[in-house]
């Protein structure tokens, strides 16, 4: 009986995971779509000054260096065009009502060299259709992103990020990434060895993305990080289902 049942087992495991890589990483995350102010009387919701901005600006310290008691980016004084208020700023990563609605959805990294993730698009449209709609565009392009997970750190570990536009993200409540502003894809990398953290301990990572402008909408991360609060594959559940219910019938057949 345990030699079947492990034999069942062993097969769904060798399914699971491809030869030589390991199993994508596919995170939660949170999308909150904004109204265009051309389609606000349809969609029933009001136009956001800074999702309307035609300024095009890289802007940095736009929020202040360390997350807020609520784990949110806390606006600094409006340092250009692009940005309108610490009152509007707030609305970009939380739930308003008849300003934005918030959409569930994922990311997934993939392993493309041996202990190295990657998530890349060159058109990150992950809400089209969906929320307000794409009022008017070929994309629903109004949107912000936040993702929350944690980490066990490991010497050696580095994040990299290009993407267009405002790109913040923080370990362990810090900011390391900083490319606020509408602005073309840009890029910034952060050692991990150079932020003080101790080897085989857990710290907080959170990421907040905006897409401002009515053209691209780049994203691309590549990290050694191997974030640990994934969402489970569902090729993956299913498999495990089958290994399962396979070593309960090899039970019922002794």
């Amino acid at each position: 009986m345990n030699k079947i049942t492990f034999a069942a087992l062993g097969l769904s495991l060798t399914a699971i995971t491809a030869p030589g890589f390991a199993a994508p990483i596919t995170l939660a995350v949170t999308v909150r779509d904004f109204c265009s102010s051309a389609f606000t009387a349809a969609a029933s919701c009001s136009n956001h000054v800074d999702f309307d901005n035609s300024g095009i600006e890289s802007v940095s310290d736009a929020v202040k260096a360390t997350l807020g008691a609520d784990g949110k980016p806390v606006f600094n004084a409006s340092p250009s065009s692009v940005f309108s208020t610490a009152a509007n700023f707030d609305q970009w990563f939380r739930d308003t009502p008849g300003i934005n609605q918030a959409i569930s959805s994922s990311l997934t990294l993939s392993e493309t060299l041996p202990g190295i993730y990657e998530f890349q698009s060159a058109a990150y449209f992950p809400i089209d259709g969906l929320g307000f709609g794409n009022q008017g565009n070929a994309h629903n392009y109004h949107f912000t992103m936040e993702l929350h997970s944690s980490f066990t750190y490991r010497a050696g570990q580095t994040f990299s990020f290009t993407g267009d536009d405002d790109v913040w993200a923080f370990i362990d409540n810090q900011r390391v990434v900083d490319l606020g502003g509408i602005h073309g894809a840009a890029s910034q990398s952060v050692n991990l060895d150079t932020l003080g953290l101790v080897d085989g301990q857990s710290y907080n990572f959170d990421f907040f993305f905006a897409e401002r402008h009515l053209t691209e909408s780049n994203l691309r991360i590549q990290t050694s990080i191997d974030f640990g609060n994934r969402v489970p594959e569902p090729a993956t559940l299913a498999l495990v289902g089958l290994a399962l219910l396979g070593a309960a019938g090899a039970r019922r057949k002794r």
